[in-house]
């Protein structure tokens, strides 16, 4: 089976337009990526539909296919206990659906949310506000044909039993898994989770680091171990979208390639 990545628009976001990104990654050999859709790159609420078909018509005369959004920064948060911050991300998560929809993508990712490092509530009550604001998406998800992809994060929902339980609750179809192998080995073994959330796993996110500082870096520079990644991607049969989600300000153009090299070699494909 082809194991094939993609990669995100994300280590550009700051240092190039959008448009040039676009043109980066078809260059280094992709043939496909995930739109961070934020400021300075995209502002859904911003962008019309005029803005929408040109972005469109760019990356697909590039023949790029653009397979998930990814509005996730640090200032959305469905797990606030704030109702005007909780109902501002959840509107702007909609605005994400939509601009999926109306991108092409057929995945939005974000995680759940995020608490408060000194004095968070209960466990259970960030929970029920992040199932709250899913179910309150999930329509919108199902109308426009588009699948929410809750990702492992930081906080409220960041192991792979506890993803694979909020999909057993609201047990929505159009509500799957995104599992990200950097924010997995901070909390768990990456390749059990993998094996946990394999029945519900729309997309896959693969960058390094090590087990002490967060990070999305270059491929071979941290501890975990793709070879085995790779082995466990093949055992559980996954053959969806794969997103190379590496964050590197100082060598985008290089580390993409680089990274993109050391899949290669264990048999990856663009």
């Amino acid at each position: 089976m082809p194991l094939t990545v993609g990669a995100c628009t994300y280590s550009w976001l700051w240092d190039l337009p959008l448009a040039d990104t676009v043109h980066r990654i078809a260059d280094v050999g992709f043939r496909y990526f995930e739109l961070m859709s934020h400021v300075p790159h995209c502002w859904p609420r911003g962008w019309s539909a005029a803005d929408r078909g040109r972005f469109r018509k760019l990356y697909e005369s590039r023949g790029l296919r653009i397979t998930s959004v990814n509005p996730t920064f640090l200032d959305l948060n469905m797990a606030s206990p704030n109702p005007g911050i909780r109902e501002e991300s959840i509107k702007q998560l909609r605005e994400a659906i939509q601009l999926a929809h109306d991108l092409g993508a057929g995945i939005v990712v974000a995680i759940g949310g995020r608490k408060h490092a000194l004095i968070a509530p209960d466990q259970s009550y960030l929970w029920n506000l992040v199932k709250s604001g899913l179910e309150s998406l999930l329509p919108d998800c199902e109308r426009l044909g588009v699948t929410f992809g809750l990702e492992n994060g930081y906080t409220v929902i960041a192991r792979a039993d506890q993803m694979v339980q909020m999909c057993r609750e609201l047990s929505h179809p159009n509500l799957k898994l995104v599992y990200d192998v950097a924010n997995g080995t901070m909390v768990e073994s990456p390749l059990d989770g993998l094996e946990m959330v394999a029945k519900d796993l729309a997309l896959l996110h693969l960058s390094d680091t090590d087990d002490k500082v967060w990070g999305h870096d270059r491929i071979g520079t941290g501890v975990i171990d793709f070879a085995a990644v790779t082995e466990t991607v093949r055992e559980i049969g996954y053959a969806g979208p794969t997103i190379m989600e590496i964050v590197d300000r100082r060598a985008p153009d290089e580390s993409n390639r680089v990274s993109l090299g050391k899949l290669r070699a264990l048999g990856w494909t663009t």
